[in-house]
């Protein structure tokens, strides 16, 4: 399994920025990721997947 933090790692290696940094900017995608789902609108991540709460 592959968390945030394993994420945040490879990111601030590729970017040459602090793993805080790069943490910190993981989260915030998240972030906006579930404010848009739960205001209902939809977010699509191209090769990733599409993500909108849904009404069961």
């Amino acid at each position: 399994m592959t968390t945030t933090s394993d994420i945040a790692d490879k990111i601030a290696g590729e970017q040459n920025i602090t793993k805080a940094k790069a943490k910190a900017i993981v989260d915030s995608v998240f972030k906006e990721i579930a404010t848009a789902a739960v205001s209902g609108a939809e977010t699509s991540i191209p090769g990733f997947g599409k993500f909108k709460v849904s009404a069961t």
